[in-house]
């Protein structure tokens, strides 16, 4: 185990767990095969936080019968995926612009922007997005349109693969574009950094948008949560 600005990450017995240091909704993760030893000890790692384990479909199959039973019904998401070289980057319309964020100013209207659709406090956003940004070399992207910020993503660009994140909208400007743009500048800078593919994970509802920018379910993924002082 080992402390990351703040994060902690737990990367042992064929698990990776990453506990946020906010407790905003949906932050604290797990990846990796789920046996009652490991809840054992996931449970201890996270303490009296909830967490949500991330299982692969063969991974959900192989759960036991009796611990299957006892585990609440997961929420099903798909891992969509995109093929840099092959990818085209689309006009955005009139009026929409993205940027880079690269100084102290943007990188506050990007929260403030986020924040509006996410509905978390500015303290724990920050908490939780800084070290990504300032330490793990995520990138923030910025969108606006006609001038004012409006949409915001961001990418982080590792050794093969960029992930995608942060995707957020304010309500009053959905469905003209702004998704789009994000992904745009999203690809370009996977472009740049020579990666092969660009993945992110959808809700079912995202799907036809990222399916008309060239993105295509690699796989589904099952997401199990777990509250504060769960027993098993």
């Amino acid at each position: 185990m080992s402390n990351v600005k703040g994060w902690e990450i737990l990367n042992c017995n064929d698990l990776l767990a990453l506990k946020s240091p906010t407790l905003i909704p949906l932050v604290n993760f797990v990846w990796g095969e789920i046996t009652r030893d490991k809840l054992d000890q996931m449970k201890s790692f996270y303490g009296n936080n909830e967490f949500y384990w991330i299982l692969s479909e063969e991974q959900k199959q192989a759960i036991s019968g009796t611990l299957n039973e006892l585990l609440l019904s997961p929420e099903a998401f798909p891992e969509m995926l995109i093929e840099i070289n092959s990818s085209k980057i689309h006009i955005n319309p009139v009026g929409i612009s993205s940027i880079q964020v690269k100084n102290s100013q943007d990188l506050q209207i990007w929260i403030d922007t986020a924040i509006a659709t996410f509905g978390f406090s500015e303290t724990g956003f920050k908490e939780f997005f800084y070290p990504l940004i300032e330490h793990a070399g995520c990138i923030p992207i910025l969108i606006y349109y006609n001038g004012i910020p409006a949409a915001t993503a961001m990418v982080h660009c590792g050794e093969s693969a960029a992930g995608i994140y942060a995707m957020s909208t304010k309500v009053e400007y959905r469905r003209k574009g702004l998704g789009r743009a994000a992904i745009n500048t999203c690809i370009e800078l996977a472009k740049q950094s020579k990666l092969d593919y660009a993945v992110l994970y959808s809700s079912e509802d995202g799907i036809k948008l990222y399916n008309a920018i060239g993105f295509k379910v690699s796989k589904k993924l099952y997401e199990y949560s777990f509250a504060a002082n769960f027993k098993i």
